[in-house]
């Protein structure tokens, strides 16, 4: 079957689509062997011809798994953000409020922990270890109430006094069941067991250690003696009855 040329390039479209019947294209593929005009016009019409892209199972898989994972990255990212906030928010309703963890207190609440921690343990040299020691000795000697040549020993004389006090209170059973209950300004809060009673502990704590503390007992009580450490000290130095209740 012979076509004109106008049927021919009329009916490439449809070649190209593979619309056309057997018969049609066998004529239409005789036609473009002979006419070069046509030829040339097939070959510009395959040009246009975008192909088809396609798009594979596991292509599909692939992006979805991208996309899922840079909306739970933004998610994680935004539960962090709030995380983060949550105890900023807290330590800055403490600072304003003046009770409580705040910003400035923060270091003296680790402090005064270790203190009892080890406390606890019954590990009193490391507990010596977070004693206020270089601030309670300026202290004394700017108010002059103890001669200055008597503190030259000043650190050695604590430690022995606080180490043979931690044996008193081996003796005694320790303590037990540590807990801190909060804080209040530079006041920690503990409460623990001692012989047998629930005893609460409260602390003095500067940024550089355990100032003082309170056990509500008496000086005479290894326990007190210990947490009230500079008050024992000043009484070691000025002679003061240690048998005086102190702060009951």
């Amino acid at each position: 079957m012979k076509l004109s040329c106008d049927i021919v390039q009329d009916l490439l479209p449809l070649y190209e689509d593979d619309l056309c019947s057997q018969a049609t294209r066998e004529a239409v593929e005789e036609h473009l062997r002979e006419c070069e005009t046509c030829g040339k016009q097939h070959t510009a019409v395959q040009e246009l011809t975008e192909p088809e892209v396609e798009v594979k199972p596991k292509q599909e898989k692939k992006a979805a798994a991208k996309s899922f994972k840079k909306i739970r990255n933004r998610w994680i990212a935004s539960i962090v953000i709030i995380l983060l906030l949550i105890p900023v928010l807290y330590l800055g309703v403490g600072q304003v409020r003046g009770v409580g963890p705040s910003f400035s207190n923060l270091r003296q609440i680790y402090l005064g922990n270790r203190f009892m921690h080890y406390m606890e343990a019954g590990d009193y040299e490391k507990a010596f270890e977070y004693l206020d020691l270089r601030n309670t000795k300026q202290q004394w000697l700017e108010e002059g109430h103890i001669p200055a040549e008597e503190l030259d020993h000043f650190e050695e004389d604590t430690k022995a006094r606080f180490l043979a006090l931690g044996k008193e209170l081996e003796q005694a059973g320790g303590i037990q069941n540590v807990r801190y209950i909060g804080v209040h300004g530079y006041e920690t809060w503990f409460a623990a067991e001692y012989k047998g009673v629930d005893r609460q502990i409260i602390l003095w704590v500067t940024k550089d250690g355990v100032d003082s503390g309170h056990a509500e007992l008496s000086l005479t009580d290894p326990l007190e003696a210990m947490v009230s450490w500079n008050y024992t000290m000043y009484n070691q130095y000025t002679g003061v009855d240690i048998s005086d209740d102190h702060g009951t």
